[in-house]
């Protein structure tokens, strides 16, 4: 902790999320909507939240001003808040669902959860709910929240997982530090869920958004097919949607912004919580909405995202330099869609597994900034859940993209098989 006990600034990736969301007003914001099977007495329902927050000590903080930046400090209340700066950064709410199931709806802030442990969140939520062994209050009192990633060695990344360039492990990349080594464990991934399989749905947890439920049958095909064309899922439908975009908006490039989990690239990786936001952001401009074979298209897209991710490296700048930056992009007036790809939750639930019926993430896209989309992917016993949430393109272009991607992810005629 820098400051007192139980306060710390916000690192570098931290702030940067924390200003987007301010000033694009909720941009980055995390929901997610998961049925779980049974219904719960309020009483029981409450009782395991505030175990929930004993076992997370990130939940407690809030966002204050300090020193020309933004800290971390602890005490944020149990009662009603909101995500503003120095309030509660998160809101759970839990309502009967369909044939005797539970439905719950999880809103973090960017700042404390990124796409890639949104899952790690939700099963402390669920081991409290029933009644799994675990630590307390009493036992995290004297641990300390997850370290500033600025003060870690950044080493760069593993194998290159792009599909066409075919790199193999990533040169390490050291920035002069003394460090120590450690042994990293697989980062928890975020999920997805059943709505109506093989169809585009309105989103249940961000306005305008939709996302696209594939059965696990379809997402295997779908996976297949891109596997033996040399490009990922992931590759392939930002493509779809980088194309969407540009024949919308009539301009010939988009701007891509990948979000790439950072947990094994740190040298000092074990010192890294599950939950956290330990994310960077790796932008590049596409020629999109071209005709042509849209695998030959999607394996030149990813080349470039591999090059940009693999040229990457953490800012080093202060709080106030990192506000200007935001405050240019919330200027921008280019197409832009930023991706998460967060793979599979089910390890992250762990035993609940079976008890979650459906599970579906949204990354709300604010206001502020040139028009443009957030496309989440994620998946959840085998089935892959895709989630499209736009900003000022009008209400129906999320509707209408969301058609493009489920003609594309079904591989139908336009998209035959290899």
């Amino acid at each position: 902790m820098n400051g007192g006990e139980g306060e710390r600034r916000l690192s570098a990736a931290e702030a940067r999320f924390a200003y987007t969301h301010a000033l694009m007003r909720g941009s980055g914001r995390l929901t997610t909507s998961f049925t779980v099977r049974g219904t719960f007495a309020p009483e029981r329902v409450e009782r395991a939240v505030r175990r929930w927050l004993g076992r997370l000590p990130l939940l407690s903080l809030r966002i204050d001003g300090a020193d020309g930046g933004l800290c971390f400090r602890q005490g944020a209340p149990l009662g009603r808040g909101d995500e503003a700066a120095g309030e509660r950064l998160w809101r759970l709410r839990a309502a009967p669902g369909p044939a005797g199931t539970t439905l719950f709806r999880l809103t973090v802030h960017p700042a404390i959860c990124d796409g890639y442990s949104v899952g790690r969140l939700v099963r402390p939520l669920l081991d409290a709910l029933f009644d799994t062994p675990g630590p307390d209050a009493a036992d995290r009192a004297a641990e300390a929240l997850p370290p500033d990633t600025d003060d870690l060695t950044y080493e760069g990344g593993g194998g290159c997982g792009c599909g066409p360039c075919g790199a193999g492990a990533a040169v390490p990349y050291r920035d002069g530090r003394r460090h120590a080594r450690g042994d990293g464990r697989t980062p928890g991934a975020v999920a997805a869920g059943p709505t109506t399989p093989g169809a585009v749905a309105a989103g249940p947890t961000t306005p305008g958004a939709v996302t696209l439920a594939l059965t696990p049958y379809e997402s295997r095909r779908l996976r297949e097919w891109c596997g033996a064309g040399r490009v990922t899922v992931g590759g392939f439908l930002t493509t779809v949607v980088a194309d969407a975009l540009a024949r919308e908006t009539g301009r010939p490039e988009v701007t891509v912004v990948t979000a790439m989990s950072l947990r094994r690239r740190y040298a000092e990786r074990t010192l890294i919580a599950e939950p956290g936001c330990v994310l960077g952001l790796v932008r590049a401009r596409l020629s999109a909405g071209a005709a042509g074979d849209p695998l030959d298209r999607a394996r030149a897209d990813a080349a470039v995202l591999c090059s940009a991710a693999r040229a990457w490296r953490p800012e080093r700048r202060a709080h106030t330099g990192i506000r200007h930056a935001v405050e240019r992009e919330a200027r921008a007036r280019g197409p832009e869609v930023r991706v998460v790809d967060a793979g599979s939750v089910d390890t992250a639930l762990g035993p609940h597994a079976a008890r979650v019926t459906g599970l579906c993430t949204v990354a709300a896209r604010g206001a502020g900034g040139g028009p443009g989309g957030s496309l989440y992917l994620s998946s959840f016993k085998g089935a892959l859940t895709v989630a499209l949430a736009s900003r000022g393109l009008g209400e129906g272009w999320a509707a209408r993209a969301g058609r493009e991607l489920s003609e594309a992810a079904l591989l139908r005629p336009a998209f035959a098989p290899l």
